[in-house]
């Protein structure tokens, strides 16, 4: 009895415990549910804003909002008060890394200390805080309407009222209070998107990089072929519609001018006592630490972007089709937010009626569409910026024309979340920032081997110079015809964008904005990108580092905007814009070397032909396909040599088969195909095994540039050969060595069954978090902030461009994604609601919202959504309104 009494009292006690813990269980999860969604934002009912009078805030299923207001500072307001619902937390990380604040939000983390100096070095903050003062009245009110809809959003919540990443965060170190928001905080991104979206820096590197284990200036240039020798079309292909002369006549109008410091011609660089070997280390040096930065929109020469347009004569409504997706990193939650800006009535005080997409912290659109105009963009590339090296003549001073000049110094103090602040000194010569010291001491870069005393590398930018891009965004927005887009890009300074546009009137066009250094001649090379430059001279056009001690080297101004290249209802009855040269180099300005190989250009192109020569009209339809296009140029281009080369191993032939079978079915890049697997690994692992065993601290990402380099090149020529073994070797060899590297790669990936291989399998987009993404993220937090991983076609080169890294690190590839379509849009200007669109995550960023990544698969199957502009759409798509009072 007393044994069946203590195990009832056991059972008893059992389940009480059992109750107790079950209970707790529940308490403790309920509190865990309630701070987990805390910060989501309520998109229904009334709200208070200030405001001049109610404004009408409508989403669709996706949470796509469309606003509609009776005034533009109300439209603005708005859009602040959605973005901040949304995405607040992108915004102030953004918002902390253009000041050279990351430290303060994210504690003491190296990269972000890193950044820091480096972005307090080039003084972003400051140069939007004088730009502030250079745009109009108009631009600063409109800021500051944007700002107080963010600030009505965040005045009254606590940092994890906001966003979940604060709450984490606040595990490792204090997060202060939330600051209020400014106008200045939105100008400042601009130097963001321009920083991320120049390309000629890491070009002026690899150049650097290679000549230092070369030693040859013209075995450098092969690895960096000009556009001409593509045989692919410019954007501009010829005068026919367009504004241009002989090359020679520029500049044609009077030049934009730049201040400069000191007179006459000084010394000549082949009389400078400035050792090469010692510049191309300090070079080097300070590429290292500019590629500490924050990548916010993408990086290198994958990030790019497809644009297109087709006159109405071809299509079946009768007026233009236009076509854009920018190539970015494609971010989590997306960098673009899709939004409406409506005036329920177009008066003198309400005068946008537009919709497309905008980045959290601005207002106003980067892309889209009002009634009249639909605009995209493309990156343009060129060359806007320089290293320039500085010869130092004491301990503050720097040589120019023969004379001592002190450097501009101020000091810059970071603060550190949890740890002690810090200051760091900042030099600045009459070009810009010197940043060969950012991470190392002066004593360090002056020591370098073989340096002749001291000198410094200094980085001249066109974004370091203020402008009026803040304006451009606003005048686009409003833009109806070809004038106004003119007008808006000669403020269009920085970042450098192709603008393609189509107009409700049948006009289209393209505009070549951007503010673009002209350059002086004095070297035979200068401005002729199919000359090599010589040793002694490496000239003033800005594919090497230039003399900063010679005035003589100096920009000599900036085009002024009526020079920059221009085209409208060209002939041939379409336009492509897709980072190729923008025009033949016999005609236009010269705007730098460098420029996209043109293989997804020359693919659209052709795309676009056919479907013109078939006599049947162009579709929306038509356009949404051409932007999923996936044929490989790495096939198209090395393949043959692949699948020809004598192998002895079994296996290695029977990949051969795969390619065979591959290439004869058009070489494309879906995710089921196994041949574009084994093509993607043959050619990274191809430049393995040949350029890169030839250059120490190659870098394999400018994979365009390579590919034209590799499938030109003799078939005994030097580049094929493996520097490491006795023998000889040619492009065979050097082929059958890539394919059995290829082999071992995909086999320890994928499985011994090349059968089974499929491209989605090791080609895939995680989305990852910019903040608590990284593999240093401890797993379940990692988890919870990242997205799951989904295979996707298309790669690099194509216009369906999931850009991916060649870079073999220990015999393998990462084939995952590192930039692609970051959006895509359609627009047939025949009707405002006959359009599609579609962003690569969601309208939110908060990891509970449904809507952080509804539209991710569809993006990865190359699905679109309805765009909605009209009132009726977006009220038909329309699922939850609210009321900002």
């Amino acid at each position: 009895m007393e044994t069946m009494k203590s195990r009832r009292l056991l059972y008893r006690s059992a389940v009480v415990v059992l109750g107790v813990v079950l209970t707790l269980g529940l308490v403790l999860g309920a509190v865990l549910l309630v701070n987990l969604n805390k910060p989501l934002p309520w998109h229904g009912g009334e709200q208070i804003m200030e405001a001049d009078g109610v404004v009408e805030v409508v989403r669709d299923a996706n949470g796509i909002p469309s606003i509609y207001a009776t005034t533009d500072e109300d439209l603005f307001r708005a859009q602040g008060y959605v973005h901040a619902q949304d995405r607040f937390f992108e915004m102030d990380y953004r918002r902390h890394m253009t000041g050279g604040r990351l430290s303060e939000l994210l504690g003491d983390a190296e990269a972000a200390t890193q950044a820091d100096i480096v972005i307090r070095s080039m003084g972003w903050r400051r140069l939007a805080e004088e730009e502030w003062d250079l745009i109009t009245d108009e631009s600063r009110t409109f800021y500051t309407a944007y700002a107080e809809g963010v600030n009505a959003y965040i005045a009254d919540r606590s940092p994890s009222d906001l966003a979940l990443e604060y709450t984490v965060l606040g595990l490792s170190h204090p997060i202060g209070d939330i600051e209020p928001w400014t106008g200045i905080d939105s100008l400042a991104w601009l130097k963001a998107m321009a920083w991320d979206l120049k390309n000629n820096l890491d070009e002026e590197t690899a150049r650097v990089t290679a000549y230092a284990s070369l030693g040859d200036v013209a075995l450098v240039e092969e690895l960096s072929p000009s556009f001409e020798s593509t045989g692919h079309t410019p954007i501009i292909p010829s005068t026919d519609g367009a504004n241009l002369t002989d090359a020679e006549e520029y500049p044609r109008s009077t030049p934009l001018e730049i201040p400069e410091i000191g007179e006459g011609a000084g010394t000549s660089a082949d009389e400078a006592d400035i050792d090469a070997d010692a510049i191309g280390q300090g070079v080097m040096d300070a590429q290292e630490a500019l590629d500490t930065m924050p990548i916010m929109l993408g990086r290198g020469p994958m990030v790019g972007s497809n644009s297109f347009v087709v006159g109405g004569e071809h299509t079946d409504s009768g007026l233009p089709i236009i076509a854009n997706d920018p190539h970015l990193t494609i971010s989590y939650p997306s960098v673009w937010y899709q939004v409406g800006l409506h005036c329920v009535e177009i008066t003198p005080d309400c005068t946008y009626d537009a919709t497309g997409f905008s980045f959290a912290g601005m207002p106003g659109l980067i892309i889209g569409r009002n009634t009249d105009l639909a605009w995209g963009l493309t990156n343009l590339g060129g060359d806007v910026t320089d290293f320039v090296i500085e010869k130092n003549t004491g301990e503050t001073t720097y040589e120019r024309d023969g004379e001592d000049v002190e450097y501009e110094i101020r000091t810059e103090t970071i603060n550190v979340a949890g740890a002690e602040s810090f200051d760091i000194e900042v030099r600045v010569s009459v070009h810009g920032p010197v940043i060969s010291d950012l991470l190392l001491d002066d004593e360090t870069t002056g020591a370098l081997p073989t340096a002749p005393g001291d000198f410094s590398v200094a980085l001249e930018w066109t974004a370091l110079k203020p402008g009026r891009t803040g304006d451009a965004i606003f005048a686009i927005n409003r833009a109806a015809t070809p004038d106004d887009v003119a007008a808006a890009a000669a403020n269009f300074e920085v970042p450098a964008q192709n603008i393609l546009y189509a107009t409700a009137e049948g006009d289209f066009g393209y505009q070549a904005p951007g503010r673009f250094p002209i350059r002086p001649t004095l070297a035979e090379a200068d401005g002729d990108l199919e000359s090599v430059h010589m040793p002694e001279n490496l000239g003033a056009d800005g594919r090497w580092p230039r003399p900063g001690w010679d005035s003589a080297y100096d920009w000599q101004g900036y085009y002024a905007p009526e020079d920059m290249p221009a085209l409208l209802n060209p002939g041939e009855g379409f336009i492509v814009a897709a980072n190729q040269q923008v025009t033949p180099s016999d005609l236009g300005p010269y705007l730098g070397s460098y420029s996209d190989g043109g293989y997804r250009s020359e693919a659209i192109r052709t795309e676009i032909e056919d479907r013109l020569e078939s006599g049947e009209p162009f579709t929306l339809t038509d356009a949404e396909q051409i932007m999923l296009a996936d044929q490989s140029p790495f096939g198209l281009e090395l393949g043959e040599y692949a699948t020809a080369v004598d192998v002895e191993d079994e296996r290695l032939g029977d990949a051969q088969a795969i390619l065979r079978d591959w290439l004869e079915r058009g070489a494309h890049t879906d995710v089921d195909e196994a041949g574009a697997a084994i093509m993607a690994a043959t050619y990274a692992h191809l430049l393995d095994r040949t350029i890169a065993l030839h250059i120490d601290g190659f870098s394999a990402t400018n994979a365009t540039n390579y590919l034209i380099a590799l499938a030109n090149i003799d078939a005994s020529s030097t580049w094929w050969d493996n520097p490491l073994t006795d023998q000889v070797e040619d492009r065979d060899d050097a082929m059958r060595d890539a394919l059995a590297a290829m082999d071992e790669d995909l086999t320890g990936q994928m499985g011994e069954d090349m059968s089974q291989w499929r491209w989605g399998d090791i080609h895939v987009e995680t989305p990852t978090h910019s903040v608590l993404g990284g593999d240093d993220i401890p797993g379940p937090v990692r988890s919870y902030f990242n997205g799951d991983p989904l295979g996707v076609p298309g790669g690099s080169a194509i216009p369906n461009a999931m850009g991916f890294s060649p870079a073999v690190t220990e015999g393998s590839v990462s084939y995952e994604v590192t930039a692609g379509p970051s959006m895509r849009m359609v627009v047939d200007l025949s009707d405002p609601d006959r359009a599609s669109w579609i962003i690569s995550s969601g309208s939110s960023g908060h990891p509970r919202s449904a809507r952080i990544n509804d539209q991710f698969e569809m993006w990865a199957n190359g699905e679109y959504l309805p765009w909605a502009f009209t009132p009726e759409a977006v009220r038909a798509r329309g699922e939850t309104t609210m009321m900002l009072r």
